[in-house]
């Protein structure tokens, strides 16, 4: 009977977080945060200032709104064509709308359909970052040193985010929005080279995009999927660079990607057609209904995401105002929760959650709710500091065990595509959550919305214990 448990043939020794570029890449990633930070801080400060809040907020909606749209379809393009060129063609994209961006606002002046274009850009080039960065940074570290190494990454990119506000802030007092734009495209650049540079497991070239050939779980996925997870990646994943490894890349008979198929006889089979996009994505849907452990973590990651969306984001705000303490209280929670995240994203650096990945899900989800609950009761802001500071503090330890969880377990030749439901699951969320969140407070005040929240965070309990499959899951 399938288990959590890694098979023995998992490799648990290779290169650490300081080899290959990876701290490096890690580093760069923040950076590209931060300056991405800074310029939708500076963004929205901008769009409010001439249109007011109601309509600055549906501006900004419908900016994002080509990520969400493009997330699935970008997924498989990078099981298509590689992670690697695709986090970097995505860079050079961002940073040539920057630039855009930039030249427009110095000729034109920085007026609202510039801003939301050049929004609306970021937000489709960055649909394929997403996935492509979750796929290739299952092929850059050993098993052994995965969750340290996507705790490394986020904890980069939130101590980006967190620092972009106020960076935003002073570039927009030295030369306003045409230097925020173009400080955001060179840290663009600066993405681009690192993903360049980082050398994947086993490649000696540090611009090789070929990872090492996977063994242990890594091998059975090619093969076919773990506990019988998913499809071998039919006739629609067509690897063009090593990143996406998978079967074509090993020269498996069952992979028509390629162009040609040697035997022992030296016979050649013709290439097969590559299916539409709507086939592959359709693929990686399947992979994920017909996996267990995938599909029991992704919906655990639904289930979380929501639960804390709508109360970290814009719940920050209601409960600020609810104890009187307007914008400088939201300031606190938000900084209590960032505080809590950093705390979280240091421990899974230095204390990995390896065989024990199952019991920190479990633990993390019923904190979640615990957290929640505790908000909802909260008789002052002082009270809800510690709450939204464990939010964070779970959000991380939860979080990474989650996201390696996919990387693991999902197939390499339809990875690219697994993660881009987790990420439409994430950013996806935000939105959805922050208008539960609003009708709930208005429909039930800010006590019974928050404990709705908390009851769905229950259930992420329940399901997380209720399966042996993640309850018993180890990434060692």
């Amino acid at each position: 009977m399938a288990t959590g448990s890694a098979p023995t043939g998992t490799p648990t020794k290779g290169p650490g977080l300081t080899d290959g570029g990876y701290l490096g890449f890690a580093l760069a990633m923040g950076l590209s945060a931060l300056g991405d930070a800074a310029w939708y801080v500076t963004l929205a400060w901008s769009v409010t200032a001439d249109t007011g809040p109601a309509r600055a907020g549906a501006v900004l909606a419908l900016a994002s709104l080509p990520r969400l749209v493009t997330l699935l379809g970008a997924g498989a393009v990078v099981d298509s064509i590689g992670p690697r060129r695709v986090m970097v063609g995505a860079d050079l994209a961002r940073c040539a709308v920057m630039l855009l961006a930039t030249a427009g606002a110095l000729a034109l002046g920085p007026g609202v359909p510039l801003l939301v274009v050049a929004a609306a850009g970021l937000s489709l080039f960055g649909a394929f970052f997403i996935p492509a960065s979750g796929s290739l940074r299952a092929g850059l570290l050993p098993h052994s040193h995965l969750v340290r190494g996507n705790a490394l990454y986020l904890g980069a990119l939130r101590g980006g985010q967190a620092a972009g506000g106020p960076l935003g802030g002073v570039l927009m007092a030295l030369g306003g929005i045409p230097l925020v734009a173009a400080v955001n495209a060179v840290t663009f650049a600066i993405s681009a080279l690192a993903v360049l540079r980082v050398r994947a497991r086993g490649a000696s070239d540090p611009n090789s995009a070929t990872p090492g050939k996977p063994d242990g779980a890594d091998a059975d996925a090619e093969r076919g999927g773990l506990d019988g997870e998913a499809p071998r990646g039919g006739g629609d994943v067509h690897a063009t660079d090593g990143d996406s490894g998978g079967v074509a890349g090993g020269g498996t008979s069952g992979s028509p990607g390629g162009a040609a198929e040697a035997s022992g006889r030296g016979a050649v089979r013709p290439a097969a057609p590559q299916a539409s996009l709507a086939a592959r994505i359709g693929e990686g849907l399947r992979a994920v209904a017909a996996a267990p452990r995938l599909r029991a973590v992704i919906t655990v990651i639904g289930l979380t995401e929501f639960a804390g969306a709508g109360p970290i984001n814009i719940g920050v705000a209601l409960m600020a105002d609810r104890n009187g303490s307007a914008a400088a209280g939201a300031g606190l929670l938000l900084t209590a929760f960032t505080v809590g995240a950093a705390a979280g994203f240091l421990l899974s650096l230095v204390w990995p959650a390896r065989r024990r990945a199952g019991r920190v899900l479990v633990l993390g989800t019923v904190g979640q709710t615990v957290c929640l609950a505790a908000l909802a009761w909260a008789p002052s802001m002082a009270a809800a500091l510690a709450p939204y500071a464990g939010l964070g503090f779970v959000s991380a330890l939860v979080g990474t065990v989650l996201v390696s969880c996919v990387q693991r377990w999902a197939p390499e030749t339809v990875r690219g595509r697994v993660v881009s439901i987790q990420a439409l699951l994430i950013f996806g969320a935000a939105p959805l959550g922050n208008l539960v969140i609003g009708v709930l407070v208005e429909w039930a005040g800010m006590t019974w919305a928050l404990l709705l929240h908390a009851l769905v965070a229950l259930i992420a309990v329940f399901t997380v214990a209720l399966t042996p499959l993640l309850r018993e899951a180890r990434l060692d």
